[in-house]
């Protein structure tokens, strides 16, 4: 089993990597053979969008942009489960959004092209991660959250604020409020139960 992380703060080895961090260590302490990988997008390169949508439609999921892009994907597709960290900036780091950007407008011209069309992370696991330095971190979740539905993915709840995913705020690990620390730690559990459930129910290999 695999399960990758992505950070998609500019600022590396931050809050949101923290966050990812925590959680992965919570895979690993649950089952220490699960293999697990970190991608900061800081160190990538991914373009804007070029909405070229009569393109798109034609080759499934092959963006015509040659990055970094193609790389992340296919860490996506490899992997049984996937968290997504984030911070709050204006809404959401500019790195993060081109490849959300892209990504949705892949899945979106497909589909408009062929319904029947089955994704290629279908029903996959997704935890998700916001931060903030005081503000509210629900808007960054909406917008991962609405990211993942695109892509067809399963995004693990929790059962605290502010339930579609884990949220700080600050120093994370001085957070009494979120508890973010804590949170990421379940996540990570919560993550690793849906994907071998997943796996059942394929009929492969937990």
């Amino acid at each position: 089993m695999r399960i990758l992380g992505i950070v998609g703060s500019m600022r590396k080895n931050k809050n949101s990597y923290l966050l990812i961090h925590t959680a992965l260590e919570s895979v690993k302490k649950m089952d220490s053979s699960i293999k697990t990988k970190i991608i900061q997008l800081a160190d990538l390169n991914i373009e804007s969008c070029r909405a070229c949508y009569e393109l798109c439609s034609k080759r499934p999921y092959e963006c015509v942009i040659k990055d970094d892009l193609s790389m992340v994907f296919e860490e996506m597709k490899s992997a049984d489960g996937i968290l997504i960290a984030s911070p709050l900036y204006f809404p959401m780091p500019s790195r993060l959004v081109a490849l959300m950007e892209r990504l949705a407008c892949l899945s979106y011209s497909l589909g408009c092209e062929d319904p029947s069309f089955i994704h290629p992370l279908e029903d996959k696991p997704c935890g998700l991660i916001a931060v903030a330095g005081g503000d509210n971190v629900r808007p960054v979740l909406y917008h991962l959250q609405n990211f993942a539905h695109c892509l067809h993915m399963n995004v693990i709840t929790l059962k605290s604020f502010p339930y579609i995913g884990v949220g700080g705020k600050g120093d994370v690990r001085k957070d009494k409020d979120l508890e973010p620390i804590k949170n990421a730690e379940i996540l990570g559990t919560l993550l690793v139960k849906a994907a071998r459930s997943k796996k059942s129910k394929d009929g492969n290999e937990t």
